[in-house]
């Protein structure tokens, strides 16, 4: 009895194998076929058209974030010319020793 106990062990652990396997082989297909699809020249032409426009839309966005910036760099350099004019040295929060 024995013997039939570690031949049904054994089998046990070859199902588990191939049953873990699976998941693995198939994740490691959706990697291949995603790492497959990222080169340029197998994109479909839909997907081409979709990076287009989300590099247009990712430029928009920058320069909407520089309009955006651009009055409080324009403040704070003022600011700094005229505290560099007058020879004034702020302290700004930390010590007020």
């Amino acid at each position: 009895m024995a013997v039939l106990r570690d031949l049904s062990i054994i089998l046990i652990a070859v199902e588990v194998f191939f049953i873990a396997l699976m998941p693995i082989v198939v994740f490691g297909g959706l990697i291949y076929g995603l790492g497959w699809l990222q080169r340029h020249e197998n994109l479909p032409s839909w997907l081409k058209l979709a990076q287009a426009y989300t590099s247009l839309g990712q430029a928009y966005v920058e320069l909407a974030m520089a309009a955006v910036a651009r009055p409080f760099l324009f403040v704070h350099s003022v600011l700094a010319t005229v505290q560099r004019w007058l020879g004034v040295n702020v302290k700004t929060g930390g010590d007020t020793q």
